[in-house]
Order: C-alpha cells, then structure tokens, then sequence
C-alpha cells in the first residue's frame, strides 16, 4: 500500500510500505478521507516530541472495511465506517467509570494523548480495532464523516462537560476548527449570543458560516470592551479553543460572577496567573474536556445524520496522498481551516 510515513521531524515520505493483515478483533479499513489535526502538524513540525519514528500519523477518518479479524463480530467487508482515533479495553477502571479516552491499556491510532500508538490513517489502508469503529449512514459524506472525532471533542466539552443552555450567551476563543465545530453546536443547541473572539479576519468572516452572530479581532479592540459592549452582563460560558496561553489567560478576564470556562485548547505545557480568591467571589466553574468517548462519537453521528451539523463547510483545502508535503505546507498559511487528504 501506500503511505505517508513520518521518519523524523520535517521528514514525511509517500512510499510503499506493507499492507498490513487483520487479526482478532482489528479491522482492515480502506482510507477514503482523513483530516490534519493540529497535533499531526505539531509531530511533523518538531513541536511536539513524543514521537516514535517511523510512523504513520492521521487520527480524523472515514473509510471502507476491506477485511476482518477472526474475532470481528458486527464489521464485515464493504462496509462504510467512522473510526475513532481512541481504542480502549471496556474493563478497567477508567473504562467503567465512563472515561475510555484515559484507558491505560487502550491505543491511540495515528494521534495523541496515550502512550500506546497505532499507525494511522495518512495511508491507503489502516487497522483499526473493532470497538473504534462505527457505522456511517449513507446520508453522511466520507469528507464529513472523517470530521466526527474534532465534532464529537466539541460536543463532549460545550455540551457535556460546559453543559451549554438554551438562550445562554456565549464566548469562544479561536475560529479554528474547533472554535468553529463549537459554534455550530452552539447555534443548534440554542445560544443567544455566540462571539468568536481570533485575530485574523479571515477566519472571523469564516466564523458566520458556522452560527457566530458575532465577531471580535482583538489586535484591533480591546476584547474585553468588546464583549461587554454586546453583552452588558458578560458571558454565561467562555470556550477557549485557540490553544495559547494567551487565550487561556482571556478566558479568565472576560468572566462576571457565575461565568463557567472551558480550557479547552491548549495542549502546550506553561501556566498562568490564576486568583484562587476570584474564582472563588465569582464562582467561576472551570472546566476542560481530553479526547472523546463513545457516547460523544454516537451524539455527533446524529448530528451529521439528522442534518443538523454539516462539519465538512469547515474543510477548505482537499489534497491527495501524495500531495502530503503541500498540505502540510497549507497547515502553515492563514486564510485555511480544515485540510483534509483523499486516499
């Protein structure tokens, strides 16, 4: 088959390499679409280290079964599939505690955030356990089904965790893929208000496509000015998607008493400066949501499948496997959102 085998940092290779066979319960699935994340930016890039080379990356796909393990019981070949990058083994603490993304025996597949590593999805063909996969819909798209994890880590942080209300006023920091994934969410589950605070008016422009009433450069205004400008009262819930410290510290200046917050973006190690006596006057519930579950993965099937969310309005760059070097390239330039790669 082929793939995009990372060799070392800045060093990403499209090559032959073996296809690889299905045993027990993994699947063989044919790669139709897979995003880049971030975090797969940051491993080819250098910026996040811990990497083990060779490997293939990629953790945001849809595909095609091609064949089964012997102990796969509900996947059979030629069926269409959503694959979360998160495999766990069902029966250990954290697993029965309703947190599988912590699964200390799980793998994650082409991604980040366990220490367990399977190849991913920058390739013609990838494994996949069972318990990752889910059946796709006829009515969702490949592009739009590959979209279903950064959909599902939205929709677990504002809803589940930041418990977003109807008519609630809402602040999100960063009009990336995530910030943007958000505000769609938002619109559906019925915010009022919906700012999106960036500092490139592209991607603010962008934000209308996906339900902000409302847009903040703050390298030209003061953001906090800003915010209370349209929301006298301040915000109900503040979520931070840019992923800087800079924006984390942002999320704490715009809180009013009983504001709650989600550190939802920021991956890079650093701190703070925090008032434990603010938070504790204003009542502010900080909150952070890691990876996805499964129950958020079968919440953002049904968003896509009952046409209320449609992820793919966020892609704006397509690329083929073998054109892997100019899409990380287009992860670099401003005016883009999510780039995704066509087996």
């Amino acid at each position: 088959m082929k793939a995009a085998v990372l060799e070392d940092f800045n060093k990403i290779v499209v090559k032959e390499a073996p296809t690889p066979t299905p045993i027990d319960d993994l699947v063989l699935l044919r790669v139709e679409a897979c995003g880049i994340c971030l975090t797969d930016y940051k491993a080819y890039k250098g910026q996040r280290r811990n990497v083990n080379f060779p490997c293939i990356l990629g953790h945001e796909f849809a595909g095609i079964v091609k064949a089964a393990g012997n102990n796969v019981k509900f996947f059979r070949p030629s069926d269409e599939v959503i694959a979360a990058p998160v495999s766990s083994c069902g029966v250990c603490e954290d697993c029965r505690s309703g947190f599988a993304q912590y699964c200390r025996f799980g793998a994650v597949i082409g991604g980040d955030g366990m220490e367990n590593f399977m190849n991913g999805a920058f390739a013609e063909y990838t494994l996949v356990p069972e318990s990752s996969l889910y059946h796709k819909p006829p009515n969702i798209s490949f592009e739009a089904a590959a979209l279903t994890e950064p959909l599902a880590g939205a929709y677990k942080g504002l809803i589940e965790y930041s418990q977003l209300k109807i008519a609630e006023d809402l602040v999100i920091i960063g009009s990336g893929s995530m910030g943007l994934l958000a505000s769609m969410i938002a619109q559906k589950a019925g915010a009022a208000t919906i700012i999106m605070i960036d500092i490139d008016d592209w991607r603010l422009e962008f934000s209308k496509k996906c339900g902000a009433t409302h847009q903040i450069n703050l390298t030209k205004v003061d953001p906090k000015k800003a915010v209370y400008a349209i929301l006298p009262y301040g915000p109900d819930l503040v979520f931070e998607a840019a992923g800087s410290l800079s924006a984390a510290q942002l999320a704490f200046d715009l809180c009013r008493r009983g504001t709650r917050i989600n550190e939802f973006g920021v991956t890079t190690e650093g701190t703070i400066p925090v008032s434990p006596a603010q938070i504790h006057w204003k009542e502010t519930r900080v909150d952070a949501s890691f990876s996805v579950y499964p129950r958020a993965m079968q919440r953002s099937i049904r968003l896509m499948e009952k046409g209320l969310v449609d992820p793919s309005i966020i892609i704006t760059h397509r690329f083929d496997l073998d054109e892997i070097h100019e899409a990380m390239a287009t992860m670099e330039i401003s005016q883009r959102v999510k780039v995704m790669i066509k087996a």
